[in-house]
């Protein structure tokens, strides 16, 4: 089957040997599948000179080794941790153990946001820090179908070790009952990036 009758992009992760390929492929779905869409830009970034756009976030997420995803608590105390994810259209997806602080507050607080930065090393000589990093805010919840959660784990056994599994859904289908999925769905994105001039 595919998932919400979309071309699928755990089919393109799947055929790809590498993750680089892999993103490359995805980014080009995730454009014809939103084509004409544009996500909110949230509140207004001060260094206009680094906002990247949104195809360019959307590449940044999709390459970040990891996201941090951050919520808070009824009484509104924040909480990070870093999380493995993979992202679909406008849906961002990870999976984590059955409890825990995060999803001790989704239960609470379904608002939260993610960063993620898929690059980044130190420029001495001009005395700051070249990256590119992304920002997302939206909803989040615990998945509770498993035609989903399926879904999502394929997205994300794809996205880090793509080719590695000759029964992917059968590794899946094998834990699952001791693994928790969570999508967040992205309401505003936001890219930055701060790249060495050309000379």
């Amino acid at each position: 089957w595919e998932f919400e009758a979309k071309p699928s992009i755990y089919s393109a992760w799947k055929k790809e040997k590498n993750t680089s390929a892999a993103v490359k492929v995805c980014v080009k779905l995730w454009k014809k599948q939103t084509e004409g869409k544009n996500m909110k830009e949230g509140r207004p970034m001060r260094r206009k000179d680094r906002l990247a756009s949104e195809e360019k976030a959307r590449e940044i997420i999709a390459r970040a080794e990891y996201g941090t995803f951050m919520t808070a608590d009824k009484a509104g105390i924040p909480y990070g941790v870093a999380v493995s994810h993979a992202v679909e259209g406008d849906k961002i997806y990870f999976h984590c153990a059955p409890e825990g602080r995060k999803l001790d507050n989704l239960r609470e607080n379904p608002r939260v946001c993610m960063s993620f930065v898929s690059s980044v090393y130190r420029d001495e000589e001009a005395h700051t820090h070249r990256f590119e990093s992304a920002i997302a805010e939206g909803t989040a919840v615990i998945v509770e179908g498993q035609e989903e959660q399926v879904h999502a784990l394929r997205l994300i056994c794809g996205k880090y070790a793509p080719g590695s599994f000759k029964d992917t859904d059968g590794y899946i289908l094998g834990r699952l009952s001791v693994t928790t999925v969570c999508r967040m769905d992205m309401e505003t994105l936001c890219g930055k990036v701060n790249e060495r001039p050309e000379n």
